[in-house]
């Protein structure tokens, strides 16, 4: 069981999950979602704690390895893939913006870009 402060950030609780592995000046919070904080936002006053068993750590973790944030809403999601568009290599794209996307581009050139379920390179996790 992990024991992790518990936050009230722009009136969400959010968990704060610690440093990220590549800026010491971000940290990772979960507020359902898997979220970047910039120091000035999370370092508010815990306001309690919350224990997660390891199946729940796994869980957010898997979140924050599979989901990131949209290049598209700019929203944090559980799950993003890569665009479908080769002028956006190297963008993120989550389900929701995925499919506006799919049927506005199947609405104006009559193709399909497929259902975003259909990427294999998504981790497994706990079930």
């Amino acid at each position: 069981m992990g024991k992790l402060d518990l936050k009230l950030i722009a009136g969400q609780l959010v968990i704060d999950m610690g440093q990220t592995a590549d800026d010491r000046f971000k940290h990772r919070g979960y507020n359902g979602q898997p979220a970047i904080y910039d120091c000035d936002e999370i370092c508010v006053p815990t306001i309690g704690t919350v224990e997660l068993s390891e199946e729940q750590l796994k869980k957010i973790e898997l979140a924050y390895t599979n989901g990131h944030k949209c290049d598209y809403c700019e929203g944090y999601a559980d799950k993003v893939r890569p665009s479908p568009f080769m002028v956006d290599v190297g963008a993120s794209m989550c389900k929701e913006c995925w499919d506006g996307t799919k049927e506005e581009y199947a609405a104006s050139t009559g193709e399909h870009i497929g259902d975003f379920e259909n990427y294999p390179h998504w981790k497994e996790g706990v079930k």
